[in-house]
């Protein structure tokens, strides 16, 4: 599946998270991709971000965008955007979180786009 766009790239990112689709969440992904997990930790490269998107699924998480925007220049796109993380606390209520996400995303030589950097938790890092 090729993303058009970095906005189509998270499109189909979402949709495959929600859905379980580890194969596509991971398609999305460049080889040496980086994820920030937390504030002052982040996960780099396939292993780990395989194993970092399968217990997330695992916990039953689920991802909506709200609002976003993007900023591109030669083959380079920011992704800012607001979104909900829906996930089950450890009573098991559902609870919910709205973040600000800053991910770099990379055209492929192919003409798609692949998350290089992804920092879903955005302005948060800092506080690490």
């Amino acid at each position: 599946m090729i993303a058009h766009s970095p906005e189509h790239a998270v499109e189909l990112l979402d949709r495959a998270f929600n859905e379980r689709d580890i194969d596509t969440v991971m398609s999305f992904y460049e080889d040496t991709a980086v994820v920030v997990t937390e504030p002052g930790k982040a996960v780099c490269g396939r292993a780990q971000l395989l194993e970092f998107f399968e217990r997330a699924m695992k916990s039953g998480a689920s991802a909506t965008q709200l609002k976003s925007r993007v900023f591109e220049a030669d083959g380079i796109a920011l992704f800012l955007s607001r979104w909900t993380l829906e996930y089950k606390e450890s009573n098991g209520e559902v609870a919910t979180r709205q973040l600000v996400a800053t991910t770099v995303f990379r055209k492929q030589p192919g003409g798609g786009w692949k998350v290089l950097i992804d920092n879903s938790l955005g302005p948060l890092v800092l506080d690490a």
